[in-house]
């Protein structure tokens, strides 16, 4: 397995300079002792030459083959529907990827991609970075260890008004973005459900508002094979009580993405405990389980497989959608209109 330099630091090229790009993925590599930046690519080489002022770079421009002789590893981390055709490229090319989510817009091509990277015995993760959060961990080991005994159910809400400080204005276009809400924050989500709940999906019941375009709120009810039952609401179109909910056999865990610090856990016949973990760097620590990975041929915490699973529910849910009840185009009994 590749083991880059000789003190073992990790030549990364990042394809895409978009929001995620400046925001998570730059503040980290200034100061990242076992990965250097090397290429940044861009359609946009005036914004790729901007972002690339504080860094000692090989290469800047629009040409992705050109990063090749430059990079170990490759960050995707471009609008959706580039994912799929920019990994292909990468890995055919011999090279390591860690892709933003998700990973591709369908399950055919996710699974192109893991036959690939397995192909060229090349490692291929995936951007879930909540899986990262020690909060998310620590829920993890507690699911694990039965301390509370078995899940019974969940409830699930995350909603914002849309804030995401969007470069391309991908999100809206559903022949770029796959899909609305559920596609963007919903991944994320069921990344986390079915890591902490590791079972087949026997029945999914899913609606949204999508008139055409793409949703900007949905609902999903889950059954597992083991017999737990949830629900999980989405928004991009106002705040939602933003709480992860587990119901155990013994008590219950509430945890709110948005202050990923602290989880409430519920003992029956006994007073609400708040677990405050740390906060940590996830991106950091998620470039630092990808490079030890490589180095170590370890399996990353999030690989394809794993985000397949992700794309399949989408999937099901997006095959077998219902329009939900939308009060607003139903004018009033007697009411006036036009």
């Amino acid at each position: 397995m590749k083991q880059f330099n000789k003190k073992g630091v990790a030549r990364f090229g990042i394809i895409g300079c978009g929001a995620i790009t400046e925001m998570a993925y730059l503040p980290v590599f200034k100061e990242f002792s076992i990965g250097q930046l090397t290429c940044l690519v861009d359609a946009d080489i005036h914004r790729a030459s901007a972002l690339a002022k504080d860094f000692d770079l090989s290469y800047v421009g629009k040409n992705l083959e050109a990063i090749f002789d430059y990079v170990d590893v490759v960050i995707v981390a471009v609008p959706n529907h580039l994912h799929f055709p920019i990994c292909k490229v990468c890995l055919k090319a011999g090279k390591h990827v860690l892709c933003e989510k998700p990973m591709a817009m369908n399950a055919q091509e996710c699974e192109e991609l893991i036959s690939l990277a397995n192909k060229y015995s090349l490692k291929l993760a995936v951007a879930h970075v909540r899986r990262f959060y020690p909060a998310a961990k620590k829920i993890k080991e507690i699911v694990v260890s039965r301390e509370l005994g078995d899940v019974k159910s969940f409830d699930f809400a995350e909603g914002t008004v849309f804030g995401w400080p969007t470069v391309s204005g991908f999100f809206f276009d559903k022949e770029k973005a796959g899909g609305g809400v559920l596609m963007d924050i919903g991944v994320h989500l069921l990344d986390l459900l079915l890591w902490w709940l590791p079972c087949e999906t026997v029945h999914v019941n899913y609606e949204d508002d999508n008139l055409g375009g793409v949703e900007a709120f949905a609902k999903i009810e889950i059954r597992f094979s083991n017999g737990v039952t949830g629900k999980v609401k989405l928004s991009r179109l106002s705040v939602l009580k933003n709480f992860y909910i587990l119901y155990f056999e013994k008590g219950n865990i509430k945890w709110d993405p948005f202050s990923p610090k602290r989880i409430y856990i519920q003992k029956f016949q006994k007073s609400l405990k708040t677990i405050k973990v740390k906060k940590g760097n996830p991106v950091k620590d998620m470039l630092s389980n990808f490079v030890y990975s490589i180095q170590n041929d370890q399996r990353p915490l999030v690989i394809g497989e794993d985000a397949l699973s992700a794309i399949q529910l989408i999937e099901r849910c997006y095959h077998s959608r219902k329009l939900l009840p939308l009060e607003w185009l139903h004018v009033g009994k007697g009411a006036p209109c036009g």
